[in-house]
């Protein structure tokens, strides 16, 4: 087996003719513990000599950090968002199917039947104006989950590099 650091890469010995100039030979070990090294998340980079040895990836930037927090945050809000909602006692959907339904009714002005289906599928007595308050908690906690992502938003810009390390979206404790 050889290892090219002009290219990064591994060629086996019946491929002389392609072979890059700076090929060095390894041994069978050497290059399934270079692989294996690699699979756990080391690179592999050439020494002085050209021969191939693990190394630590470099530590990501700050950009990088802050690039990864931010593309955390919409599937933070997506999920508070459909994780539902306490209220009058009891937990009712919120999920964006669960939330035009309530819209439909609302625009409609009845609540079909008189009832309403909570979030364990029970069949709840209903008025249009106990729909409209549950309407109410619904984009009261809308507004609270934006507002939550504002401020996350505005953290994640002022973060240091430990802070990244244990940041995940999440409400303040």
């Amino acid at each position: 087996m050889f290892y090219s650091a002009a290219t990064g890469g591994f060629y086996g010995p019946s491929i002389h003719e392609s072979m890059p100039a700076d090929a060095v030979a390894i041994s069978a070990a050497d290059h399934a513990t270079l692989l294996a090294g690699n699979a756990a998340g080391l690179q592999i980079v050439a020494d002085q000599n050209g021969y191939p040895t693990l190394v630590a990836p470099p530590a990501p930037t700050l950009d990088a950090l802050r690039a990864q927090a931010r593309a955390a945050l919409p599937a933070w809000e997506s999920g508070e968002r459909a994780a539902g909602i306490e209220h009058a006692g009891r937990r009712w959907l919120t999920t964006p199917e669960a939330l035009q339904d309530i819209r439909d009714a609302l625009l409609a002005g009845l609540v079909p039947g008189g009832v309403w289906v909570d979030a364990a599928r029970e069949v709840v007595p209903l008025s249009l104006a106990e729909l409209q308050a549950l309407w109410a908690a619904c984009v009261t906690r809308g507004a609270a989950i934006y507002q939550r992502r504002l401020v996350m938003e505005t953290e994640i810009e002022v973060m240091d590099a430990d802070q990244f390390n244990a940041f995940a979206p999440s409400w303040p404790a």
